[in-house]
């Protein structure tokens, strides 16, 4: 697994997450032209080509197409860092990753349900999820190096949006204002672009994948997280 992100990452949490955004300083302050690209862009970007890299691999998209074509409104920054907008947050994010990866994907590639056998004999037949699916058959379809890293940098935020988004659902929850939710954000967004970064970059590597241009600002440390 690459540490080049990770590295970026750690230069990045240096900025004072409560300052002004330094790309709003940059081109609205000092008259600069912006030429990075945001996260948000970023995820976006990941998801589209790792679309058109298993199209082309496998015969079929591992996402579904986003119904605007766009990222959702829900990843912008949220003006007051409140419990309630970080967790509007994380299911605009969980919705553009889980609820994106089309289940008919792993048709034929590894099972979609597990059986469990009950008294008398019955067995419990259940659905499995779309990450316990996608964590399956990339551990299947690839050799890793270090699957517990795999597991970690690669499937561990993907379950960690799905927590965060589960959470609400099930407590009671007081609408808190931390500043600490605009930092608890970056890190969300930003590990989840290192995940799908990770996953777009091993699939590159395949042979029917060389005709699929890869936007050479993903992976040289032009995006800021805000």
């Amino acid at each position: 697994l690459s540490t080049e992100h990770q590295q970026y990452w750690n230069s990045y949490l240096a900025v004072d997450s409560v300052s002004m955004s330094e790309p709003y300083l940059r081109s609205s302050i000092e008259g600069k032209f912006w030429t990075n690209h945001s996260v948000r862009h970023a995820i976006g970007e990941e998801i589209r080509l790792i679309r058109d890299l298993t199209e082309a691999i496998w015969g079929a998209s591992l996402f579904r197409a986003p119904p605007q074509g766009d990222v959702p409104i829900g990843l912008t920054t949220f003006l007051r860092p409140t419990a309630e907008n970080f967790n509007r947050f994380a299911m605009a994010l969980d919705k553009l990753l889980s609820d994106s990866i089309d289940v008919k994907f792993f048709e034929g590639k590894v099972p979609l349900e597990t059986e469990t056998p009950r008294p008398h004999g019955k067995i419990a037949v259940q659905n499995k999820g779309t990450l316990t699916l996608l964590e399956e058959w990339l551990l299947q379809e690839i050799t890793w190096d270090d699957p517990d890293a795999f597991r970690k940098v690669v499937i561990g935020p993907f379950r960690k949006v799905r927590r965060l988004r589960q959470r609400p659902a099930h407590t009671i929850t007081r609408n808190t204002f931390s500043a600490e939710y605009r930092q608890l954000r970056k890190r969300l967004l930003w590990d989840v672009f290192n995940s799908l970064s990770n996953i777009r970059a091993t699939f590159a590597k395949h042979p029917r994948a060389r005709d699929i241009p890869i936007p050479k600002w993903l992976d040289d440390g032009r995006i800021d997280v805000f």
